[in-house]
């Protein structure tokens, strides 16, 4: 009687080992696309602030130069800000 007390050779765990196995490489790869989405997200973010901020001043320096009126630099400000 070879094999007697296991279970197909898997030690007694049977299927589900695979099934808790599969559940937990899912848990992995979803954490794995969060922390990967996060960081893209805060990437995109550090590059757009500074991006935002060079070209509000920018802006600045035409209105104080009398290149743009007033309205015109609210409008372009709110553009901006998007």
């Amino acid at each position: 009687m070879m094999g007697w007390g296991w279970n197909n050779g898997m030690m007694g765990w049977g299927y589900g080992s695979a099934l808790v196995g599969g559940i937990i490489q899912m848990l992995f790869l979803l954490v794995v696309i969060i922390l990967v989405f996060l960081l893209i997200k805060r990437g995109n973010h550090l590059f757009g602030s500074e991006n935002y901020s060079r070209s509000e001043e920018i802006l600045k320096e035409r209105f104080a130069k009398g290149e743009i009126t007033e309205e015109e630099y609210k409008k372009m400000k709110d553009v901006l800000k998007k």
